[in-house]
């Protein structure tokens, strides 16, 4: 079965997991919860865009060395300590995915979201490091990661607020697309809305 990447990912992000980053930012939960869902999409498009499967093998081969890879129980989709080794340890991966426009994304984030500049930044780090993390775990998905990503991109782009996917090089053209078919429209509003009845059960 094909994954869906961001849900996936937003199963390592358990309240707990939010209390403990919070001790660094204090920041209200839900906003802290918004920030890491926009920066998941946001990396995971920074790849879509960005696809070297070289680069990003490489990636996962360093990302095992790091703390915070240590931490992850994969299997129950549990990270197990948060610290403060992310702040640096997500840097090299974020700058390899986004090169010069790393900083205007940290920015957008915490304007869209209404969150501090430092949170925003770390929590893109933070959110680099588990995708990066994850890979390493399912090297299997790497090869076929840009026709996952194709076909996902649409409910990704759904979760990333409109002035990052213009930096990013996205537009609402799909909606408008979708919206000449009514067939695909259909199809499209119901996953929309189990997209987002997923996101509510799953930040409760």
């Amino acid at each position: 079965m094909t994954p869906n990447l961001q849900i996936e990912l937003r199963r390592f992000i358990s309240s707990n997991v939010i209390s403990k980053l919070n001790k660094f930012y204090y920041e209200n939960d839900a906003l802290l919860i918004k920030a890491i869902d926009v920066s998941l999409g946001t990396v995971l498009m920074g790849c879509y865009n960005n696809f070297d499967e070289k680069s990003l093998e490489e990636m996962t081969e360093l990302v095992q060395n790091s703390i915070f890879y240590k931490e992850i129980d994969f299997t129950s989709a549990r990270i197990l300590s948060v610290d403060e080794n992310y702040k640096l340890e997500g840097n090299p991966f974020l700058e390899q995915i986004f090169t010069n426009k790393k900083a205007r994304i940290t920015e957008m984030i915490s304007n869209e979201v209404g969150i501090k500049s430092e949170t925003a930044r770390e929590v893109l780090n933070f959110s680099t490091l588990l995708i990066v993390s994850y890979l390493k775990y399912n090297s299997q998905l790497i090869s076929g990661l840009k026709l996952l990503l194709d076909d996902q991109k649409r409910d990704v782009l759904n979760s990333i607020p409109p002035g990052i996917k213009i930096i990013l090089g996205f537009s609402c053209y799909d909606t408008v697309e979708e919206k000449s078919n009514t067939t695909t429209t259909t199809r499209s509003t119901k996953s929309i809305f189990n997209f987002r009845k997923y996101l509510n059960f799953s930040f409760q």
